[in-house]
């Protein structure tokens, strides 16, 4: 990282700039005081992607009227004074990757700033109170009006299954970004997924018009779904550019209707865990609300056959992978008849 300086003071027009140092904890230090030092004097700079800077190097980076893109891994612990709100003028991109306490102070920090795209990677074992805290932040650092893509990935190695309760997202948590209307995608990836009924699915749908991918995944499963068949319509209803959706619902009850409304523009749909009985039954119910629907995927496909990673969470996975194939088959073979 020595070398840093020597190029800061040659190349004075700098606009992309990955200083990633790799090592022990206290060269990491180090080479963040280098990085913080040489951030100072990049008049120029468009993107910046990097582990930590210190508190002047994030005050001058927040007043950068060229920084378009920003990747952090932490935020100082002391954040500048952000009084008059203009703090990141013309940042786009903002991507996290750390402790969720971090960006969740780096939000509550912000006064909304027109971000069009944000990521946060978290380390794993983010718990449902520190993402209901995230989601709560989000609205206050990040312009409600500008913000397209939305994505939230929680990374897991191994889960107890008496640990569901703990790490399932609340609804309640979910609803803190319906206030932002033009997303276009949106991917929220946790261990056991999202706490969805159908009054939240449907007032989902009906805050974001424009969405075009909407994920809600999962590690392993969302244990009982409260949401049911019956939501899907919300869909067709008010989503009509949704060309892929991901989430958990149970398919065991068929409603009676599945309403006037169909949705063409629906490729794909991953059902993950959801618990099915009837296939023949499901199937012209999931072909009348989506009659262009290409492929299903389940909680098996995802986890690449090792159902064993699943069925602590959701004991039927393999159940439900065979039964939301049967619907796949059907939909084909109705499409080539």
């Amino acid at each position: 990282m020595a070398w840093l300086p020597t190029i800061t003071s040659r190349c004075t027009r700098l606009e992309h700039v990955t200083p990633f140092p790799r090592g022990t904890r206290d060269w990491r230090d180090q080479a963040g005081r280098i990085v913080s030092k040489c951030v100072r004097s990049w008049d120029s700079i468009k993107s910046l992607r990097t582990d930590i800077v210190d508190s002047a190097a994030f005050q001058y980076l927040s007043r950068c009227g060229e920084l378009r893109h920003l990747q952090l891994c932490d935020n100082p612990s002391a954040l500048p004074s952000n009084e008059n709100g203009a703090a990141f003028p013309a940042l786009e991109t903002l991507y996290l990757d750390g402790e969720v306490k971090a960006p969740t102070r780096f939000l509550e920090w912000a006064d909304g700033i027109s971000i069009v795209d944000f990521t946060e990677e978290c380390p794993p074992w983010t718990t449902a109170d520190e993402v209901h805290a995230l989601f709560s932040a989000v609205p206050t650092g990040i312009s409600h009006f500008s913000l397209k893509h939305f994505a939230f990935d929680d990374h897991y190695d191994s889960f107890d299954a008496a640990n569901v309760h703990v790490h399932l997202i609340r609804s309640s948590s979910l609803r803190r970004l319906f206030c932002f209307t033009n997303l276009t995608s949106v991917s929220i990836l946790s261990a056991v997924g999202v706490d969805m009924d159908d009054t939240t699915a449907t007032d989902m749908a009906r805050s974001w018009p424009h969405i075009q991918r909407l994920e809600l995944q999962s590690f392993y499963g969302t244990p009982v779904p409260p949401a049911t068949l019956q939501c899907l319509q919300a869909f067709a209803k008010y989503c009509p550019h949704l060309t892929k959706l991901c989430m958990s619902f149970d398919a065991t009850v068929i409603p009676d209707s599945h309403g006037d409304l169909s949705l063409e523009s629906l490729e794909h749909l991953d059902v993950e865990g959801s618990p099915i009985r009837d296939a023949a039954c499901v199937a012209p119910y999931i072909k009348a609300i989506f009659p262009k629907l290409r492929s299903i995927g389940t909680l098996l496909d995802s986890l690449e056959g090792d159902h064993e990673l699943g069925a602590g969470v959701v004991p039927g996975v393999v159940g439900s992978h065979a039964g939301w194939k049967n619907v796949e088959t059907l939909l084909i073979y109705d499409e080539n008849m």
